[in-house]
């Protein structure tokens, strides 16, 4: 486990039993579970948003929204205290050697893994079940947004990129990973790309990190803005001094300049915060 931990930024753990969490629910799309938040202060419905959170390599949706690896995604505190649903997603198997709980997304650049040599269809997958979710929960759809670490930002950026389904979104830790070379559903649209200075598993320049066992070229962050801001997009990228890979870091780090957790920026960047301006 100190390797993956190593490699891919986050500790794994190999049998991690369920754990409730007070106001969610698994429910079911595509053959896939998925983890909804729902506060009890919510807006009437049609007047409601909905973060979409996307887990990184080798993770899932149950360690998230659970609070094990990649907690710094969880946004249900935030949501209890602004207003606002969140949906944890699940991956498909990323590797054959772990098992079912370590999953991963089909971004569109050949990462990664399994998900990306299936040819899996998880932008078709994501929009599907956004969609399902908007009608049940009475959520308007020009207040979806999203946010990802690792290959869940990579797919972030994918869906940025090739769908109208976000009105904003913040990608950590990974760039957009496709071969296109313009966006145009992301015309308008903002997107924060926050990324460790020292990441040595998907670098900021781009290419094979020495850390990295994806086994191919990541794209970098210089591509992804000149794709966005050229299709008419607002790409804000904050490289964050002496951090890594690992979001935990990254989170850290920002907690010590800016005095927020990401969860707390992401409410602000999203402007689903009280009085939030960024």
């Amino acid at each position: 486990m100190k390797l993956l931990t190593a490699l891919f930024g986050f500790a794994v753990a190999a049998a991690m039993p369920a754990q409730s969490v007070a106001g969610a629910s698994t429910e079911s799309f595509g053959g896939r579970n998925l983890i909804v938040y729902q506060p009890e202060n919510l807006p009437p419905a049609g007047h409601r948003a909905l973060v979409v959170v996307l887990h990184g390599g080798l993770g899932n949706a149950q360690r998230i929204a659970s609070g094990g690896a990649e907690s710094a995604l969880n946004l249900n505190a935030e949501a209890d205290k602004d207003g606002f649903l969140v949906v944890y997603l699940n991956g498909t198997p990323v590797t054959r050697r772990l098992g079912d709980n370590f999953l991963g997304w089909n971004a569109g650049g050949g990462c990664c893994g399994m998900s990306a040599e299936n040819n899996i269809d998880d932008v078709g997958y994501i929009q599907g079940a956004v969609h399902e979710l908007e009608a049940k929960y009475g959520v308007d759809p020009a207040r979806v947004f999203g946010i990802g670490h690792s290959n869940g930002a990579m797919m972030t950026q994918r869906l940025m990129c090739v769908t109208d389904l976000y009105a904003s979104a913040i990608a950590i830790s990974g760039a957009l990973d496709a071969p296109d070379t313009a966006c145009p559903a992301a015309r308008g649209k903002h997107i924060l790309a926050l990324h460790g200075q020292d990441d040595e598993n998907v670098p900021i320049a781009g290419g094979r990190g020495t850390k990295g066992v994806a086994g191919i070229a990541f794209g970098s962050e210089a591509h992804s803005r000149e794709v966005f801001t050229q299709s008419g997009a607002t790409y804000d990228l904050q490289i964050v001094p002496g951090a890594p890979h690992a979001l935990a870091e990254i989170d850290a780090a920002i907690q010590k300049t800016e005095g927020r957790s990401i969860p707390q920026k992401a409410a602000a960047y999203f402007r689903l915060a009280a009085g939030s301006s960024d």
